[in-house]
């Protein structure tokens, strides 16, 4: 099963038999068989005849549309889940503020123990770079997140976290003109925020498929608060692999020049930047960034088409990485093991797994401070 991102403007998609075919200007760009399709990500302006809608949620395949800028807009739904029961137990379950209070610190520290687990990595292969106070300072923030007494202090902790980790993390690039400061996702003001922002948003669209396809409502979670239009689940499922999967890759793609300065061009402020906070709100809590609606002296920065091209190629090269699974010790892609994940959250909201473990990267030793 395959992933297809169409990011040419102006293009239609149309059926023909068990087959899309991606045209522009009476031209075929390309061919997708639907039997081989898992799920297709439009986007900007790129047109789905009616037939072709069919097909698509005839199939099941997950169809996501995102601005030409890689904002998340929505996504087509065929029919809804056929487990009640799960549901059922997840609302029980979401109501109970003891099992969420659990669920939240099991959540975050295993948030933090992979962004320990990256500085570790990075203060091990370079010298000279100085990590030591903020590993040790995500270390306590962990033990502080394990001990919290309500779900507002474990959030508080997260945040904080977020601050200590991202001051490590911006050392981390050796590329010449790369520099980071601080996550700014709302507009991204230069190469690092953008690459992230793109790349969180790609993750979403990952995380809240498998969410779907298991069969939870992704707006009822315990970390993210419950509010109108927040997909509050798929974003608490979704923390433990933004360390491990994109912020790795945003390291390696700058580092191993695979994305350059070249790749981006800065632009005015447009309305998609300047829409509600509840439209996309695709981020992790709060802490850790600045939003759009702070005053900037900067333009934001985005990607080029070309720039655009090559980020996606790397990312799913990434999510087709094989890693072990840290549940059954078997080898799986990125993508597979989110799914594995999102099946362990249900079997621990049935009361089948007694507690909810996250997928934990070591890159160090024992002993390690």
């Amino acid at each position: 099963m395959s992933v297809a991102y169409v990011l040419e403007q102006n293009a239609s998609i149309r059926r023909e038999g068990q087959r899309l075919l991606i045209k522009k200007e009476g031209a075929v760009l390309h061919t997708l068989h639907l039997f081989k399709l898992e799920q297709l990500v439009l986007f900007g302006n790129v047109l789905l005849t009616p037939a072709a809608v069919s097909a698509l949620l005839r199939h099941g395949v997950d169809t996501v549309f995102m601005t030409s800028n890689g904002r998340y807009r929505g996504r087509l739904q065929g029919l809804y889940s056929k487990n009640i029961t799960l549901r059922q137990e997840q609302f029980r379950k979401m109501d109970d503020e003891h099992f969420c209070l659990n669920t939240a610190r099991a959540i975050v520290q295993g948030k933090i123990a992979n962004l320990r687990a990256n500085l570790l990595r990075l203060n091990r292969s370079r010298e000279g770079l100085g990590l030591e106070d903020q590993i040790l300072g995500l270390k306590r923030m962990g033990e502080k997140a394990a001990e919290a007494s309500d779900i507002d202090a474990v959030r508080g902790f997260e945040g904080r976290s977020a601050v200590i980790y991202f001051k490590g993390f911006s050392r981390g690039f050796l590329a010449d003109g790369i520099q980071f400061e601080r996550r700014v996702r709302r507009p991204p003001t230069d190469p690092v925020n953008a690459l992230l922002s793109l790349g969180y948003t790609l993750l979403f669209n990952t995380v809240m498929a498998a969410v779907s396809m298991v069969g939870f409502d992704p707006y009822l979670g315990c970390l993210h608060t419950v509010e109108y239009g927040r997909p509050s689940l798929a974003l608490d499922l979704m923390e433990e692999w933004r360390p491990i999967i994109v912020d790795t890759l945003v390291l390696s793609v700058f580092n191993l020049k695979a994305v350059t300065l070249s790749d981006f061009v800065a632009g005015e402020i447009g309305e998609e930047e300047l829409e509600d906070e509840d439209s996309s709100d695709l981020e992790g809590r709060g802490g850790d960034d600045k939003d759009a609606n702070e005053p900037s002296p900067m333009l934001p920065v985005k990607l080029t088409d070309s720039g655009f091209r090559k980020f996606i190629a790397q990312f799913e090269r990434k999510m087709a990485q094989k890693v072990r699974f840290h549940l059954t010790g078997r080898q799986f892609s990125y993508r597979d093991c989110i799914r594995e994940q999102v099946r362990h959250f249900a079997r621990y909201i049935r009361g089948e797994d007694e507690e909810y473990r996250t997928m934990t990267l070591r890159f160090y030793r024992r002993g390690d401070s």
